[in-house]
C-alpha cells in the first residue's frame, strides 16, 4: 500500500491510519513525488504506532544506498573461460597456504579482474582488537609480539575481537624494504621516549590477498624478500633497537605479461601454481 506525499512532508498520523487497515500487517510505502525521489520509504505499522502525541508523522526522503557509491569489482563468476585459474583462485581462497598462484598473460586477459573478483567473495575475518596484524582470536601462538600484555578481556574473561573485511593489499612496483617490511616509527617514538613499530605491508595483508602486479619488474631485491617471508609464514623486523615478528599469511597473487619481461625462474619455482591466460 502506498501513499503520496506532496509539499509539505509532513502528514498527520490519523490520515495515515484511514490509509492503513488496523488488522493489516504489511507495511505502508511512501512516495515522494515532489521531490523527485524515485525510492520508496518504508515505514513499518510499530513507527507509525509508536509516532509521537500530536499525531504527527514527519516522512524524510530516503538517503541513497552507500553500496551506489565506490569502486565496484567485476564478478568472478561472470569471467568467461579461464576456467583453470578461477579454481585455482578459489582453491586459494578454501587454504591461503597452498603456495601462491601466478598468472600470466597479455593487457586485456582479466588477470587483475579475477584477483579483485576473489577478494569480493571472500567472507570478513575476526581479529583481535588492537592487533596490527590482523591476529586470530583462535590462535594465541600466531599473535605479533607484545599483543598478549595488551589484548583486551570482556566481562566474562574472552579476548575482545572485531569483524573487519578480509584485507586486498597491493605491492607498488617501487616500493621500499622498510614499507613492505615494516620500520621504526620515528615521530611515535619522539613523543613516547620509546621504539615504536610502524607496521608494513605485509603486516596488513597477514590473512587476506598480497597482490603483485607485474611482478616481472618489481625489484630483485624486493621480490626475494617477499618471498622469503612467504615462505617461513613470518616477519622478523630488526631494525635501530628493535626487533619485532608478526605472523604473515596471505595468499599470494602474483601476475605479469611475459611480452614486458621473464620472471626469473626462481621466482617462480617457489610460486606453487603458474598459470596462463
Amino acid at each position: 500500500m502506498s501513499f503520496s506525499l506532496t509539499t509539505p512532508t509532513s502528514v498527520t498520523l490519523s490520515s495515515l491510519l484511514q490509509w492503513k487497515s488496523s488488522t493489516s500487517s504489511s507495511p505502508l510505502t511512501l512516495v515522494f513525488p515532489s521531490l523527485n525521489v524515485k525510492r520508496r520509504c518504508i515505514v513499518p505499522r510499530a513507527a507509525l504506532e509508536s509516532a509521537s502525541g500530536n499525531g504527527a508523522v514527519v516522512a524524510s526522503p530516503p538517503m541513497p544506498d552507500s553500496s551506489d557509491y565506490g569502486r565496484r569489482y567485476f564478478p568472478l563468476a561472470a569471467v568467461v573461460g579461464q576456467d583453470a585459474i578461477k579454481t585455482a583462485l578459489l582453491l586459494g581462497a578454501i587454504d591461503r597456504e597452498i603456495g601462491g598462484i601466478a598468472i600470466s598473460g597479455r593487457r586485456g586477459t582479466a588477470k587483475t579482474i579475477m584477483a579483485r573478483g576473489l577478494h569480493a567473495i571472500l567472507p570478513p575475518i575476526e581479529v583481535v582488537v588492537g592487533s596490527i596484524a590482523n591476529a586470530d582470536p583462535a590462535c594465541p601462538e600466531e599473535w605479533e609480539d607484545g599483543l598478549s600484555e595488551g589484548v583486551e578481556y570482556d566481562s566474562s574473561g574472552t579476548v575482545k575481537s572485531q569483524i573487519v573485511k578480509s584485507p586486498f593489499v597491493q605491492i607498488p612496483l617501487g616500493v621500499t624494504e622498510d614499507r613492505l617490511i615494516g620500520s621504526v616509527d620515528v615521530e611515535e617514538s619522539v613523543k613516547t621516549g620509546t621504539t615504536v613499530f610502524q607496521p608494513g605491508l605485509l603486516a596488513e595483508a597477514h590473512r587476506g590477498v598480497l597482490y603483485v602486479d607485474e611482478i616481472n619488474l618489481l625489484d630483485e631485491g624486493i621480490s626475494n624478500l617477499l618471498l622469503n617471508v612467504l615462505t617461513e609464514g613470518v616477519n622478523i623486523v630488526e631494525r635501530e633497537g628493535i626487533s619485532f615478528k608478526h605472523p604473515c599469511k596471505p595468499l599470494l597473487i602474483a601476475t605479469y605479461n611475459p611480452e614486458e619481461g621473464a620472471v626469473r625462474e626462481h621466482l617462480l619455482d617457489r610460486i606453487a601454481i603458474n598459470l596462463r591466460c
